[in-house]
């Protein structure tokens, strides 16, 4: 019985100098980044470095199939079950490089761009549906990445109005990449213009209404969809375009469209020294 007390009280006392040891400081274990730059010795090699280094932004030529359908959700004929595309082409990543600089990302400050741009960026040709092999694509983004294509000899046989629908899909999908993150900012002064609970809207009145895509109005979601298309159409059209058409007061006889179109761009010039207007004007560099 003794013996018994006395190993009791040992591992009793034990306990306690175990309990009263000071934990080890627990430090983060670091992430090495997969991705390792320059990819190559290419004279534009130093230009996507750079990129990397303002933005946090990875662009990369050389990728996987793992890369272009990462997603941390599995989603029944999603992204990577729908689309697929190659690397590009690196004879031609300079020169695409230098028009998607041109046409997209120097129209955004380096603030916008840093906060709003995914993880990586994969420069690729021959965007396509995997069903529909003929039905191809210049852009399209998915969780923490944007594929752009056409970093190929495709690029050479673009034509003029090719170029420029290349370049308003560039500005479309990235606010739709910012809305799939749940980062668009949309102006509190556009929410008030349109009455989103109205119905009455038709394929010949929707302007009347505040929109500038019927569609839209027949969607779910409306207000986010609503500032989407706005942001659509301005940074595709020049401002001379726009009057003629969603601004003419023949067309925009309630005078919401014009409303909401001033917002939207003081909103984007004040917050974020953003001309969306100055997008759609220049065309294509």
């Amino acid at each position: 019985m003794k013996i018994f007390r006395y190993l009791m009280t040992i591992s009793l006392l034990s306990a306690v100098f175990l309990g009263c040891k000071k934990e080890e400081t627990l430090t983060p274990s670091t992430i090495e980044v997969q991705y390792k730059l320059p990819q190559g010795n290419h004279d534009y090699d130093p230009a996507l470095v750079e990129l990397n280094k303002k933005y946090g932004t990875f662009f990369l030529y050389k990728w996987s199939a793992v890369d272009f359908a990462s997603n941390p959700v599995y989603i029944g004929n999603g992204f990577n079950e729908s689309y697929t595309a190659d690397i590009a082409d690196e004879a031609y990543v300079g020169k695409v490089l230098t028009f998607i600089q041109k046409n997209w990302l120097n129209y955004y400050s380096d603030e916008f761009l840093k906060n709003n741009l995914p993880f990586k960026v994969l420069l690729g040709q021959n965007l396509r549906m995997k069903a529909s092999p003929t039905t191809k694509y210049t852009i399209l983004s998915n969780y923490n990445q944007i594929t752009l294509s056409n970093f190929s000899a495709d690029f050479d046989l673009m034509t003029d109005a090719q170029k420029k629908t290349y370049v308003n899909n560039l500005h479309l999908e990235f606010f739709n990449f910012i809305n799939s993150r749940g980062k668009l900012d949309i102006p509190a002064d556009f929410l008030t213009v349109t009455n989103y609970t109205q119905t009455g809207v038709t394929a010949i009145n929707y302007y009347t209404y505040g929109y500038v895509s019927y569609v839209v109005s027949l969607q779910d979601n409306k207000p986010t969809r609503d500032l989407l298309s706005y942001i659509a159409i301005i940074t595709s059209k020049t401002k001379a375009e726009l009057d003629a058409t969603i601004l003419k007061a023949s067309n925009d006889t309630a005078g919401l469209v014009k409303k909401k179109y001033d917002i939207i761009i003081n909103y984007y010039k004040t917050k974020y020294n953003l001309d969306l207007q100055a997008i759609g004007n220049a065309g294509v560099i």
